[in-house]
């Protein structure tokens, strides 16, 4: 998660990676922090979670570059959940192995750094008149779609993270 605003969001987005089996959450700038610049969760944050956030390993970066170098390090593919004229519809992605998914700020989306660096970009389409979602529910469409993917191939796709 990518500068992610709302604490609450981050709490449900935790709920909804646990329950999808995500294993880790990269929080990345100021996202879900205490403070700024210390790497411990915020209060807010759990209390939305549930306890999801005890389910997670959740690292914390300091900015975009910090995320890029990390899914490079890890050899990790850079998936980034945006609308975006090189994306690709959710209904047409095929998720993979080892895939860092980016989901951005809730007013800006992802930093170009973030959009450049990425291997692909997947879009939640709209159908109706609102052009976009809440980012806890673009989060549980993508782990949805993955988790129905995931079934139906036997459980295949596994070392998920969510950034």
């Amino acid at each position: 998660m990518e500068n992610i605003r709302s604490l609450y969001n981050i709490g449900a987005i935790f709920r909804t990676a646990s329950f999808f089996g995500i294993k880790k959450i990269l929080l990345v700038g100021y996202s879900g922090r205490k403070a700024a610049g210390i790497d411990e969760l915020h209060e807010k944050v759990k209390k939305t979670a549930l306890g999801g956030e005890k389910d997670l390993e959740i690292k914390f970066l300091d900015g975009p570059v910090k995320l890029i170098k990390f899914a490079k390090d890890n050899k990790l593919k850079l998936v980034v959940i945006e609308q975006d004229k090189n994306s690709v519809k959710i209904g047409e992605w095929m998720p993979e192995k080892n895939s860092v998914l980016v989901f951005g700020n809730e007013l800006q989306g992802c930093s170009l750094k973030v959009l450049k660096a990425a291997e692909e970009i997947v879009e939640i389409p709209c159908l109706g008149k609102k052009g976009s979602l809440n980012v806890s529910v673009a989060t549980g469409v993508v782990l949805g779609r993955q988790a129905g993917l995931r079934a139906n191939s036997g459980g295949d796709i596994h070392n998920q993270h969510s950034g």
